[in-house]
């Protein structure tokens, strides 16, 4: 007989690298935040530029 079980969700290989970070570094969402906001939000800047190029490249 074959044996019925549930299907689990499947992480991609990123998501487990991540998770282990995180673990490593002992991650907090606070902490996230308050490196977010010394980081001004760079990130946001990063991907407006990154659009930019993309724009420019295909005129």
């Amino acid at each position: 007989m074959k044996k019925i079980s549930s299907k689990q969700s499947k992480t991609s290989p990123f998501t487990r690298i991540m998770q282990k970070g995180h673990e490593k570094t002992r991650y907090k969402p606070p902490s996230g935040k308050l490196l977010m906001q010394l980081s001004e939000n760079d990130h946001k800047r990063i991907a407006k530029l990154i659009s930019q190029w993309l724009d420019s490249k295909e005129n």
